[in-house]
């Protein structure tokens, strides 16, 4: 697959998201073939991988994958974020989800690994086993932790070609918005060290903050070609609880309209 920069939604669940999140991609100007393609991230975990019930209410059922893909028809990149407690078996778990949704006629070919420092050795496993798959590797606020960027830009080198993308993700869903200032130094060591690495950033987008954050990130790396993800900034909340929200497809629209001013 083309490797492109991307501005992404994580978290749809229903069908009716799905078909409004793609409008409202397409009213904002983004398709497969501009610039910055619009990606949709799927939610799956160990627990709900096995049909386990969750409250969290990000989490579509396993079984509805492949219909929530469709639906956008090809429109969108449909991406997997997955998480796990058991890392010894990774290579495993992602075949569980993928044995279906790789070959379809509407195929979902890539994956954010939504785990601390997975394996290399499972992970090019998986890029072994789907040789087409985007890998993206979430750096997080614990895979970061107190790691220098060139510390962290070492952890990533192991992967070698493996991975395909790196995402600067501190908030992790929560909808804290990012150090900007330690999310770019980690961003420019990973260029200067891995330039075929496409990176991006997560964590706070909404749409009163991106195009202001975006426009920043621009002016002081110097360049357009990165990722966005926006999560937990475009759900209401029912309650405290992590997860325990609600897409609110207003916010996702501006989000998507302010993004668009700065990322074609």
């Amino acid at each position: 697959m083309t490797l492109k920069p991307y501005v992404g939604i994580t978290g749809p669940t229903s069908l009716s998201e799905v078909s409004s999140l793609v409008e409202a991609f397409a009213t904002a100007g983004y398709s497969m073939d501009s610039p910055h393609v619009p990606m949709l991230g799927y939610l799956v975990s160990h627990k709900t991988l096995r049909g386990q019930p969750t409250a969290n209410r990000r989490y579509p059922p396993v079984k509805e994958l492949s219909p929530l893909i469709e639906a956008a028809k090809g429109r969108i990149l449909p991406m997997v974020h997955y998480n796990t407690k058991d890392h010894s078996t990774l290579a495993s778990q992602v075949g569980e989800i993928f044995v279906l949704l790789y070959n379809a006629l509407y195929p979902c070919r890539a994956l954010q690994l939504n785990v601390v420092w997975p394996g290399v050795d499972q992970v090019k496993l998986i890029k072994d086993i789907y040789p087409e798959m985007l890998i993206v590797l979430q750096a997080s606020h614990k895979a970061m932790g107190d790691k220098t960027p060139s510390e962290i830009a070492a952890r990533i080198n192991a992967y070698g070609k493996s991975i395909s993308y790196v995402l600067i993700d501190p908030s992790g869903g929560r909808g804290q918005e990012f150090d900007l200032g330690h999310s770019l130094a980690v961003y420019q060591e990973i260029r200067e060290k891995l330039p075929e690495l496409m990176v991006g950033f997560a964590g706070g987008f909404t749409g009163d903050n991106v195009e202001a954050r975006v426009r920043e990130i621009i002016s002081r790396t110097g360049e357009d070609n990165f990722c966005i993800d926006a999560e937990g900034g475009l759900r209401d909340k029912i309650s405290a609880e992590y997860g325990d929200d609600l897409l609110n497809s207003i916010k996702a629209q501006a989000y998507l309209q302010g993004a668009a001013k700065v990322l074609k």
